[in-house]
């Protein structure tokens, strides 16, 4: 068995939301690539929507809408700074 990444030692264990919001503030303060985010959003959307229809606060927060690794980047950039105001 190979060693685990040493860059996801802090990922939450819990699948949905903590998950999500981790791969934004790390791919938005670019201590993981971007390809890594678009690689796990959509297992982390859908168990996210198992759990319950998430409630997204504007369009621009819908996955459904991310087109492109620079609109990725931008959107997780956007949702960190936002994530550390609250």
């Amino acid at each position: 068995m190979a060693d685990p990444d040493p860059r996801y030692a802090t990922f939450p264990t819990e699948v949905g939301i903590p998950q999500l919001r981790w791969l934004i503030e790390h791919v938005a303060d670019g201590h993981l690539p971007v390809e890594e985010l678009i690689r796990q959003l959509r297992p982390i959307h859908e168990a996210i929507e198992r759990q319950g229809r998430p409630k997204y606060t504007s369009k621009e927060e819908n996955p459904h809408e991310w087109h492109g690794v620079d609109v990725v980047l931008a959107e997780a950039q956007r949702a960190a700074k936002r994530l550390k105001e609250l």
